[in-house]
């Protein structure tokens, strides 16, 4: 590494166990000229859930000790409230703050994951001030260290129901791994079931998210929350659109009078519910 990289990747180890204080000095925050010259920082949903993390995490730090289990997270909502971009978030907090971080990104289709979810990551990586410490390809984020670069790395992968494999090795033991699901309500029951073997190593910080609109009433994204069968391995949380700044309010409003407020549609599209 350069000295600006050592210096960098220094500012930025001091968020290992932090990614709320990682999100406000990773980014230029109200900067003139950039894309963010309007944004004070996180929604307050985004800050929840990022908060929760560190919470967990700083417990474990303080009590001298290293996770005893994953944190899991399980994320509803409706439409347009800055999921990717907590997502794009998480990803690069967990690889620039801890080396040879593993961890694996995946969602409903291959088009979302491409052009959605990674897109979005590509949108911040150009923003995050630790860029210059990464590669960011089509379908990976690694070190620029190379002998690093294959052990310290964050892949894209569709999921399949035939190639199971990237699920079911993602082991990492005694440093991170992060696995991200988005849209998980319509990835199907064997890929959640394959990614579980990543939740067996011993003294490892295991960070397991999933996020997505509540498409399904049933299967396994569903079941880690209240009422389901794993909802006690998971921390939930639920967002309504109508709740988060930067969401188009007439248009809520448009699909409550033409589909009803407690239709199937208004539930899973805006406030981030279940259907019945």
């Amino acid at each position: 590494m350069t000295p600006h990289q050592l210096d960098i990747a220094g500012e930025l180890g001091v968020y290992v166990n932090d990614p709320l204080g990682f999100v406000a000095f990773a980014f230029p925050w109200e900067g003139e000229g950039t894309d963010l010259e309007h944004f004070k920082g996180p929604e307050p949903w985004q800050a929840d859930v990022l908060t929760y993390v560190r919470d967990r995490l700083q417990a474990g730090a303080s009590a001298g000790t290293v996770l005893s289990e994953a944190i899991q997270i399980a994320t509803t909502s409706g439409h347009g409230i800055g999921k990717s971009a907590l997502v794009s978030w998480l990803i690069l907090w967990a690889a620039s703050t801890m080396a040879d971080t593993k961890g694996v990104v995946t969602a409903n289709t291959e088009t979302q994951l491409k052009t959605k979810t990674w897109a979005e990551l590509g949108k911040w990586f150009r923003l995050f001030i630790g860029k210059d410490l990464f590669h960011l390809t089509a379908t990976c984020l690694f070190s620029r260290d190379p002998e690093h670069e294959r052990t310290w790395r964050i892949d894209m992968v569709p999921w399949s129901e035939r190639n199971t494999e990237a699920f079911a090795g993602l082991h990492n033991k005694g440093k991170r791994v992060i696995l991200i699901m988005d849209e998980a309500s319509a990835i199907p029951d064997l890929i959640h079931e394959v990614a579980e073997g990543a939740m067996t190593d011993a003294n490892t910080q295991i960070i397991w998210a999933m996020f997505g609109n509540p498409t399904k009433a049933t299967g396994r994204f569903r079941e880690a929350f209240a009422g389901g069968r794993f909802a006690h391995r998971w921390k939930q949380f639920q967002v309504d659109s109508r709740t988060v700044s930067i969401t188009n309010k007439a248009q809520f409003e448009k699909w409550i009078k033409d589909y009803g407020e407690d239709s199937d549609f208004v539930r899973v599209r805006v406030k981030g519910i279940f259907p019945r």
